[in-house]
């Protein structure tokens, strides 16, 4: 119950023990009265009456005795009126039957009236002749009585509802900064910290109100400091303060984390880039005119992979990069290197490399079951190759490339997936994500579901063909047809209450078609939208934060959860989450990849998981697969993880 509903209970109550108490008080003082007045009545009318017949009496005339009674009693006013003789024999006796009209008989029962008798000697000269007794009809006392009861309980009804409207204007102006505070409570629990301006005049509240904005204000500082502070934490251990890529070690963990999730990067090319001469640029020109070489550099190399939604470029030291590019081919590789090559060939008429040579691009292909040390061994005997050739050259190493037969054409990949999506030909995986410190938190995590296609050469995992789905278009379609499976399957088969997240990519959530659809599909499965987390990639999030923002609200409100999937994978701030109404975060296996061996990532997930925790977010661990990283991730107030060592994905029955 509201505390104005409280109130006004309250005071209600009151308003009636004291009005109850009043109209009691006030008909018994009234009943009193005129029980006075009817025995004052019928008193003077005895000794009128009796004054008047003692002549008559003298003279023993009854005739005229019985017209003074008649004319005394047929005023109405009495109910009994009767003569009688020293000795009691009746002389006149007059009675009028007791009938009281308008008057319920509930309250004549429950007010009673008494009607005193009058009485008086009749003489006869010095001697007493007879008695005459007069008894007062209560009929228009009940009457009055009664008219005064109404008056007075109409006259507080009225009362009572302007005072209960009159409080309700009251409370509604009192409380008013309640409603407010319960307003910021609320947006402070949906990490928004606005501050109240209208200061409250009443003492209690207006201190009430301050020391909302001050909780308001410090909550908001001490999740800036905690993101500050992770983010610092980050940047230090895996970013490269001069070009913003990231470092070697985050190349390295970056690196492994992706050769061995084939859900991710079934097949992809690395390159190694590295500047020609480049101690020698720094002696001749300086440290300014190398390091913004460096800058323009990375530049290029960010302007180059624009296109390409599953990559990464680090800075491996001080003249060497690294690009690594998910589901490219030959062609597609030779076609970024040389696009590489004839841009860098810009920065010597910018007068920042002294010839036609800037750099040398080594490539070498990985496909799923590699080594990483092969692969790197590759790329840099590549990278060796090139810088034997001629100037501004690249070479990739043949013999790790991927065939045509590896990689389908982008048009026999387009007549693939169209034929896929025409057929619902897909296979759904699930893989269980589990509790790991049992706290106050969710007691149970949705298993994510893993998309997987037949094909000649077996299942595909989505990491061999999702990035050609992007490229062509064809996301969108695919995504819907895993939510139509999965309702399916929710509705007609699990009856369980286990929840499943599937994840989205960017493009479907821009795509307002595809978006309207889903909130449709919400609706009209209310029980299937409680059960569905929805995964978005940090890197989709951060594309458009707004459109993000209402998708967000929108599957909250129709009891959908949302997860952002491989955080930390990016070097941007983290308070954008203050924006969006996420239950989960998972982290990206990268950072959780030997963990219990690594300071760095050590310090960075326990900084991240007390900020998410703040916001009222959990932090869920992916790509855990030791008991070693399970134990310290424990430590480190992880709230759940998945990965290969709870179970490896299972077919979706």
């Amino acid at each position: 119950m509201t505390l104005s509903k409280q109130l006004m209970m309250i005071i209600l109550i009151l308003f009636l023990f004291v009005f109850l108490g009043t109209f009691f008080i006030s008909i018994d003082n009234t009943r009193n009265f005129i029980q006075n007045q009817l025995a004052s009545h019928a008193q003077d009318t005895a000794t009128s009456l009796g004054l008047s017949l003692s002549p008559h009496m003298a003279n023993n005339d009854m005739p005229t005795m019985e017209r003074m009674v008649d004319a005394i009693f047929d005023r109405g006013y009495y109910k009994q009126l009767s003569v009688e003789t020293i000795n009691g024999e009746d002389l006149i006796s007059r009675n009028n039957t007791l009938q009281i009209e308008g008057i319920p008989s509930w309250f004549i029962d429950m007010v009673p009236l008494e009607t005193p008798r009058g009485e008086a000697l009749i003489m006869s000269g010095w001697n007493q002749a007879g008695n005459i007794y007069v008894y007062s009809h209560p009929g228009y006392a009940y009457e009055e009585l009664w008219q005064n009861v109404v008056a007075t309980f109409w006259w507080f009804a009225g009362s009572a509802c302007a005072a209960l409207l009159m409080g309700l204007i009251a409370l509604r102006f009192v409380l008013k900064p309640l409603r407010a505070v319960e307003k910021q409570a609320e947006a402070i629990c949906n990490r928004e910290y606005a501050l109240q301006e209208n200061i409250p005049w009443t003492r209690e509240l207006r201190q009430m109100v301050e020391a909302m904005n001050k909780m308001a204000r410090k909550v908001k500082q001490h999740f800036t400091e905690q993101t500050a502070l992770t983010e610092k934490l980050r940047n230090q251990a895996f970013k490269d303060s001069l070009t913003g890529l990231g470092n070697r070690r985050y190349f390295d963990s970056q690196l492994q984390q992706r050769v061995d999730s084939p859900e991710e990067f079934g097949h992809g090319a690395l390159f190694l880039i590295k500047i020609h001469d480049f101690a020698g640029i720094n002696e001749r020109h300086g440290y300014k005119v190398a390091d913004t070489l460096l800058q323009e550099t990375t530049s290029i190399l960010n302007q180059s992979c624009k296109k390409y939604s599953s990559h990464f470029i680090c800075r491996l030291n001080g003249a060497e990069f690294a690009i690594v590019i998910s589901d490219v081919s030959n062609n597609e590789a030779e076609h970024l290197a040389e696009n590489i090559c004839q841009s860098m060939l810009q920065l010597e008429s910018d007068e920042l490399a002294d010839e036609n040579n800037p750099i040398h691009i080594g490539i070498a292909f990985h496909q799923h079951g590699q080594e990483i040390s092969t692969l790197l061994s590759s790329a840099d005997m590549a990278l060796h190759a090139a810088q034997k050739q001629s100037k501004n050259a690249w070479v990739r190493q043949d013999h790790t490339a991927l065939t045509d037969k590896d990689i389908r054409g982008a048009n026999e990949w387009q007549d693939f997936l169209t034929r896929v999506i025409n057929e619902k030909n897909i296979v759904l995986h699930y893989q269980p994500v589990t509790v790991a410190t049992k706290t106050n938190r969710s007691q149970h995590y949705p298993h994510e579901v893993l998309l997987r296609i037949p094909s000649n050469d077996g299942l595909l995992s989505a990491g061999v063909f999702m990035p050609m789905a992007e490229r062509s278009g064809m996301v969108i379609d695919i995504d819907k047809l895993i939510i139509g499976q999965i309702i399916e399957y929710l509705t007609n088969q699990d009856k369980s209450t286990q929840s499943y997240s599937i994840n989205l990519s960017a493009a479907s959530i821009s795509d307002s078609t595809f978006t309207e659809w889903l909130y449709a599909q919400m609706r009209s499965h209310p029980d299937c939208a409680n059960r569905l987390v929805f995964e978005l990639s940090e890197h989709g999030v951060l594309q458009n934060l707004e459109t993000m923002q209402n998708f967000c609200n929108n599957l909250d409100k129709l009891g959908s959860a949302i997860s952002i999937d491989h955080f930390g994978r990016g070097f941007s701030s983290f308070g954008y989450l203050r924006k969006l109404k996420v239950r989960y975060v998972k982290i990206d296996g990268g950072f959780v990849r030997d963990v219990d061996k690594n300071d760095d990532h050590q310090f960075f997930i326990h900084a991240l998981t007390d900020t998410l925790h703040s916001i009222d977010i959990e932090v869920i661990a992916e790509a855990v697969e030791t008991d070693d990283e399970l134990n310290t991730l424990k430590l480190l107030h992880v709230d759940g993880i998945q990965g290969y060592l709870i179970s490896k994905p299972k077919p979706l029955e």
